[in-house]
């Protein structure tokens, strides 16, 4: 009896413990950092690059004019190899059987798109911004335009909130070149998001149950009528 006793005690224990592992990490906030940067040249040329880490995930690109576009991914840190990353993306994007897109089809068809949009607006509360700098060193052969731009940011500066800031540095050099750069920083509660969109769903899916098919209509016949 002692044993059983120590035994459900332990299981007890475990099972208390396992909870508040899943509270907790459903509930720990995750940094989302975001950086990128853009430059254009007078002759017309232009190249952006850029990267975002979210958690253990961090993606990076690059995109020039005359050049393709190239990712890289990194997962726990460890970059995936050029090889094994189309056969990564091969398998998240393979095809998907026609008999599962029927019912996405059907399941989609019972959602409101609306609601669903304003309930992931509602969400955004469990998403908050720590800091987000802009940084725009431009310049323009007009000097008229360059002006207009400064006066432009100069007031959307103005009215934006305390942690984003926009930061510039116009050039009079009568040439068109620009340099944006974006460096910035949040934290996010992914999986609580997800919880509560998934049940949002699963209410919105069991309240809108799909009406029930009428009996086919039977016709008598005039001589069977009295």
């Amino acid at each position: 009896m002692s044993f059983e006793l120590g035994a459900l005690a332990w299981l007890g224990a475990a099972a208390l413990v396992l909870t508040l592992a899943v509270v907790v990490g459903v509930c720990w906030p995750v940094r989302f950092e975001v950086s990128g940067r853009a430059r254009g040249e007078p002759n017309g040329a232009w190249v952006v690059a850029g990267g975002m880490s979210l958690s253990f995930v961090s993606v990076a690109f690059v995109f020039a004019r005359g050049a393709p576009l190239t990712f890289s991914l990194m997962l726990f840190g460890r970059r995936v190899s050029s090889k094994s990353l189309p056969t990564l993306v091969g398998r998240v994007f393979r095809p998907v059987p026609e008999r599962v897109k029927s019912v996405s089809w059907s399941v989609w068809a019972r959602i409101e798109p609306i609601g669903l949009g304003l309930k992931l607006l509602e969400e955004r509360r469990h998403l908050r911004l720590r800091y987000l700098v802009i940084d725009v060193d431009y310049g323009f052969r007009d000097p008229l335009l360059t002006g207009r731009l400064v006066g432009a940011l100069a007031a959307l500066s103005g009215v934006l909130p305390a942690v984003i800031e926009l930061r510039q540095r116009p050039r009079w050099d009568l040439e068109d070149s620009w340099t944006v750069s974006v460096d910035g920083r949040a934290v996010v509660k992914p999986w609580l998001v997800l919880l509560h969109v998934g049940a949002y769903v699963v209410r919105q899916l069991s309240s809108r149950r799909p009406a029930p098919r009428k009996p086919d209509s039977i016709t008598e016949r005039p001589s069977e009528v009295r």
